[in-house]
């Protein structure tokens, strides 16, 4: 029974991040002269074989590895704290006018601080707390899809360990599974101006980087790392930069990347390479899944499986990659 609930998990997780190529490619303004189409299907391809290859690697591994079913008092209570990171971001987001990027990135580094054992699961919820009010007007929509996503958290564990913007990507199927059956919508979105969004790459490497150093060099946990990291984009990056809203998202979202496990992404160059994936994607998918919480997650889980297929395929064919993106740490 735990081995099927993971597989619905890996199935879960893995079409999100689906999904987001394609939503990806579906964002991307038109052209007239169909290059923008052109482009969608030189990139959306390659990417989702990508994903799915990893996937499928993924799968084989959770078959391969001993699972017996036994619900236990720590499943309630990871499911419960997930629903209270859920409803502690909404309110700190919108009531306290916090907004989403310094809501989320305080309660998590709260949690990391007080209650280290369940911090993963409450950043979890605070990613579904980001959701809009455009999304769940009501609260209480919020409360359920922390519920869903504290079950996917649940059934997920042991799937995909060790993925940046995991954690994100659980939110974003709880959301998707309550705003879905609603038929709610977050609003159209904008549209990324190209200036902008080359903007992005190097506030996307940046968060990713600075995570993975302080996470990893300095001790401090992964989820510590991304809280400290998002809650300086989101305090400084309005302060210092025009687009300054948008470019804290980019550096909150590359610091879910940033929590990657060294056994996925062993050096630096590397999670720079999917920090920059996570500039790019949130700049393709200004008009897309917006308001989702999780969203920025999901970018960010993306990213890392496509790097970590990159590698993959890297260190198969020998000399495809710099030796400085295929070399162990």
């Amino acid at each position: 029974m735990r081995r099927f609930a993971r597989s619905g998990a890996l199935a879960a997780l893995g079409g999100a991040s689906a999904v987001m190529i394609g939503g990806a490619a579906l964002g991307l303004p038109p052209s007239d002269t169909g290059t923008s189409t052109l482009f969608s299907l030189l990139v959306t391809a390659p990417g989702l074989v990508i994903v799915g290859v990893v996937t499928a690697i993924e799968t084989e591994a959770v078959f391969e590895a001993e699972a017996s079913w036994g619900v236990e008092t720590a499943d309630a209570a990871t499911v419960a704290a997930v629903t209270l990171g859920a409803a502690t971001t909404r309110l700190a987001a919108v009531e306290l006018a916090l907004g989403a990027v310094v809501a989320a990135a305080a309660v998590g580094l709260l949690a990391a601080w007080l209650t280290p054992g369940y911090a993963a699961p409450v950043y979890c919820g605070a990613f579904v707390g980001m959701a809009s009010p455009a999304l769940f007007a009501n609260p209480l929509a919020v409360t359920v899809a922390g519920v869903v996503a504290g079950v996917v958290f649940v059934a997920a564990d042991g799937v995909f360990t060790g993925y940046g913007g995991k954690l994100g990507t659980t939110a974003f199927v709880g959301c998707s599974a309550v705003a879905v059956p609603l038929a709610a919508s977050g609003g159209t979105g904008t549209v990324v101006a190209p200036p902008t969004a080359a903007g992005f790459v190097p506030a996307g490497v940046v968060g990713a980087v600075a995570t993975f150093v302080v996470s990893g060099r300095l001790d401090r946990g992964a989820v510590e790392a991304s809280a400290l990291v998002g809650l300086a984009g989101g305090l400084l990056c309005p302060l210092l930069f025009g687009a300054g809203e948008a470019l804290a998202a980019v550096v909150f979202c590359a610091s879910f990347a940033g929590m990657v496990h060294p056994r996925r992404l062993p050096t630096a160059w590397l999670v720079a390479l999917a920090g920059a994936c996570c500039g790019l994607l949130v700049a393709a998918t200004g008009t897309v899944f917006v308001g989702a919480g999780g969203k920025l997650g999901t970018i960010a889980f993306t990213a890392c499986l496509l790097v970590r297929g990159l590698r993959l395929a890297g260190q198969a064919v020998p000399g495809w990659l710099p030796v400085a993106a295929r070399a162990e740490s």
